[in-house]
């Protein structure tokens, strides 16, 4: 019983609130040091047409609008047009972007190096939002920066902190796009995403949420064929699938019928010692009595969440008993299954619990029962695509 108690326990609680504190972000030889009550996301996408891949460091605050973006692609791009693309994607996929006024691109040096920056101010949320974009390249590859955030934010000394605090690669020290980002043969029907410590394939009717970053690459830069592996590194977050489409500012037909339906895949990852979690393959036995109040951990925890999770609506309608299993990969997991009550149907839930030695992940499917047709049959299919990257 005691390796299963980091598990389930909530995952992933929110960073002390310090303002005075910086943490380290490290990704691909670019580092920063942003507050302790930021999260952050680390994506690599790459662009096999064209052989170029995109790197992004984004960062933003837990409390307020406050948000910093490092972009960087192994690819030479003039200063003032990386930042007029950057502009022109923005405004295209977040409205917000369209109300805000851009000053002229103008000559700066940053941290010695020659650059281009592009202020902007406006109003977003009742509130003053102000920032700018910062462009230069260095040993063949471009960079760009964009901070921004309310008055009390920009031009802090917590702003130029980070700002001082960044370090570009300029070692170009590259990623080797094909060993790090692997296209793993699956159904046609199926994207293979690639985390940093686990791997599993996700239907491609399904997009990965990304509200909180701002990445996207000009359409002048490279084509829109990305390949359908996507190596994806995290800090502190939790990756929320959703249906395709939902997310499409530019076509609000497609996006309302994204939004009318309901699938969600959740992912968290726990980190914790040696000996916490289940082996990676072991073999699990319990006697009766052991397994029944097991179950009754795993139900106890569920209610206990309808109770403090709004979008469960706190009304659990059945809950079965947990299953004990290995997927295709030989990956021990524990699975819960669970009917709640939807906003507009019952929705069912299945929780896998995913264990090797000092880590686990949690994985979560859920979709409404009335549209199950359009869900079950690929949905089922995801927990046997899951691997760990290092079986322990």
């Amino acid at each position: 019983m005691k390796k299963l108690i980091l598990i389930i326990l909530p995952l992933f609680p929110l960073f002390i609130s310090c303002q005075n504190q910086l943490q380290n972000v490290n990704y691909n030889g670019v580092s920063v040091k942003i507050p302790t009550n930021w999260g952050n996301k680390n994506t690599i996408n790459h662009y096999s047409e064209d052989n170029i891949s995109e790197y992004q460091i984004s960062c933003w605050s837990k409390e307020n609008s406050s948000s910093l973006m490092i972009q960087w692609v192994d690819y030479e791009i003039e200063d003032v047009l990386y930042i007029k693309l950057m502009i022109e994607t923005q405004i295209e996929r977040f409205p917000m972007f369209s109300q805000l006024d851009f000053d002229n691109i103008i000559d700066i040096d940053f941290q010695d190096i020659k650059a281009k920056k592009c202020h902007f101010k406006g109003f977003f949320d009742n509130e003053v939002f102000e920032g700018e974009y910062i462009a230069f390249t260095k040993n063949h590859n471009s960079y760009i920066i964009m901070i921004a955030g309310n008055k009390n934010f920009y031009k802090s000394n917590v702003y130029s902190a980070i700002l001082n605090s960044i370090k570009p690669n300029f070692s170009k020290n590259k990623i080797d796009s094909e060993n790090q980002v692997k296209i793993i043969d699956t159904d046609t029907n199926f994207t293979r995403y690639e985390f940093k410590d686990y791997s599993l394939s996700i239907p491609k009717t399904m997009e990965l949420r990304n509200e909180n970053s701002m990445m996207s690459l000009g359409k002048a830069i490279v084509k829109d064929k990305i390949i359908n592996t996507k190596k994806i590194d995290i800090g502190d977050f939790n990756f929320v699938f959703q249906p395709v489409g939902s997310d499409d500012v530019q076509d609000l037909e497609r996006q309302k019928k994204a939004l009318a339906l309901y699938a969600r895949i959740l992912i968290q990852y726990q980190k914790g010692r040696i000996g916490d979690f289940f082996v990676w393959d072991e073999d699990i036995t319990y006697t009766q009595d052991e397994f029944n109040q097991l179950n009754k951990s795993f139900k106890d925890n569920i209610l206990s969440e309808a109770v403090q999770i709004k979008e469960l609506n706190s009304k659990i309608i059945e809950i079965d008993d947990i299953e004990i299993k290995k997927n295709d990969n030989k990956i021990v997991y524990i699975k819960q299954l669970y009917i709640r009550k939807g906003f507009n149907g019952d929705v069912k839930v299945i929780d896998y619990y995913l264990y090797n030695n000092d880590e686990a992940v949690k994985l979560t499917i859920s979709y409404r029962l009335s549209e199950k047709n359009l869900w079950e049959k690929d949905f089922d299919k995801i927990i046997d695509t899951f691997s760990f990257n290092s079986k322990k």
